[in-house]
C-alpha cells in the first residue's frame, strides 16, 4: 500500500478522494490549514499535515514520505481578481509538484477541470487532442490551462496525471446550494429549453479515477472524466431538481440573448470594478447553453476507467439524502 498526500482533503472531492483511498488500505495524510478541516479528514481515517498550500517552503521536507501526491486543492470560484487564481492555481501547483519533484515523489496526480476548453463553440464529440482556445471565458479555466501546460512539460523524473473531468456532481455538492436558490427564488432559466449536450461526472467515479491513477495511466497524459451517459442540460437538471425536491421550471431565455446579457453585464462589472460576483458571466452561459459531449477513451484504456456510480443511482441517493435532511 501507498503513502498518499491528498491536497484539499476537506473539501467536496478530496473527501471522496480520501474515503476511496483509505477504503482500499492505503495510508493517507490531507493538507490542512485550520483546526475544522484537520477534524474533518480525521473522521475520514486519514492523518493530517499542516500547511498552506501558497506557502509549501514550510512543509518541504514532510513530502519525501510520500511516493503519490493527489493535487485537489483550488479555489473552485469563477470571478474574482486575476491575482487569486495566478496564485491559488498556478503557483500553488507549480511550486507543489517542483518541491515534489525534489523531494523524490514519484507520482503526482493533478485535477483539472473541462473548463480550459470553455470558451463561445460547442465542444461535442472532442478527446484531450482538441486545442486549447484562445482564452478560456473564466479567470478560473484559464488558470487551470496554464496549470496544465506547465505540468506537461516540467523538466523532472516525476510521474504526472491530469485529470480533466466534467462538472463534478454528488451529495454536498456546493453547486447545489446556490442552484437550490436561484430555483426557488426563480432566478433560473433555461437557455434555449436547456437543449444543449451536457456532460458531468459523479463524485464518486472521480475517486475511482483517482484511485486507478495511482498505478496506471501514462506520464504527461491528460485524461477527460465522464458518467459516460449523454443527457442534455434539460434532462440532467430536471432530474438532480426533482431529487432535491425542487419545483419544476418552464422559464426559459433565447440562446442569443443570453449571450449578449452575460458580455454586458461581465463588461460592466469589470469596468466598474464591482467586487461581488456578476449575477450572469460568460462561464455561467457556456455552462447551460454550449453543448458539450466529450470522448473518454483514453481514461477507459490507459486508467482502465468504469463509472462505479450511474447517474440514476446518483440521484437516488441524493433524493433520499434530502429525504432525511427534511426529517
Amino acid at each position: 500500500m501507498s503513502e498518499i498526500l491528498v491536497t484539499g482533503g476537506s473539501g467536496f472531492l478530496g473527501r471522496a478522494v480520501i474515503r476511496r483511498l483509505i477504503a482500499d488500505g492505503h495510508r493517507v495524510t490531507s493538507l490542512v490549514r485550520s483546526a475544522q478541516s484537520q477534524r474533518v479528514v480525521e473522521r475520514l481515517g486519514a492523518r493530517a499535515l499542516s500547511g498552506d498550500i501558497q506557502q509549501v517552503d514550510k512543509f518541504t521536507q514532510p513530502l519525501a514520505d510520500f511516493s503519490i501526491v493527489v493535487h485537489c486543492a483550488a479555489p473552485v470560484e469563477f470571478w474574482g481578481p486575476w491575482e487569486k487564481y495566478q496564485q491559488g492555481i498556478i503557483d500553488a501547483t507549480l511550486t507543489l509538484a517542483k518541491a515534489c519533484a525534489q523531494q523524490r515523489v514519484k507520482r503526482f496526480i493533478h485535477i483539472s477541470s473541462e473548463s480550459v476548453l470553455q470558451d463561445r463553440d460547442d465542444l461535442v464529440d472532442i478527446n484531450e487532442t482538441h486545442p486549447y482556445p484562445h482564452a478560456a471565458n473564466s479567470y478560473y479555466g484559464q488558470a487551470k490551462r496554464i496549470t496544465e501546460e506547465q505540468l506537461v512539460h516540467l523538466d523532472s523524473a516525476m510521474e504526472i496525471i491530469i485529470i480533466r473531468p466534467a462538472f463534478i456532481w454528488g451529495p454536498d455538492c456546493p453547486t447545489f446550494a446556490t442552484l437550490s436558490k436561484k430555483v426557488r427564488s426563480r432566478e433560473f432559466v433555461w437557455i434555449d429549453q436547456g437543449r444543449a449536450s451536457f456532460e458531468a461526472v459523479h463524485v464518486e467515479n472521480v475517486a475511482e479515477a483517482v484511485r486507478l491513477a495511482l498505478t496506471h495511466g501514462n506520464d504527461r497524459e491528460i485524461y477527460f472524466l465522464t458518467d459516460d451517459e449523454r443527457s442534455t442540460v434539460r434532462e440532467f437538471f430536471a432530474s438532480l431538481f426533482d431529487s432535491l425536491n425542487l419545483p419544476e421550471t418552464t422559464r426559459s431565455m433565447p440562446k442569443w440573448l443570453a449571450r449578449a446579457v452575460a458580455c454586458q453585464v461581465e463588461f460592466l462589472w469589470r469596468t466598474l470594478r464591482i467586487k461581488s460576483a456578476p449575477p450572469l458571466t460568460r462561464f455561467d452561459f457556456s455552462f447551460v447553453a454550449m453543448s458539450r459531449r466529450y470522448q473518454i477513451d483514453r481514461a477507459e484504456n490507459d486508467l482502465r476507467y468504469r463509472p462505479v456510480i450511474t447517474r440514476s443511482d446518483g440521484f437516488t441517493q441524493l433524493g433520499r439524502e434530502c429525504r432525511s435532511a427534511i426529517l
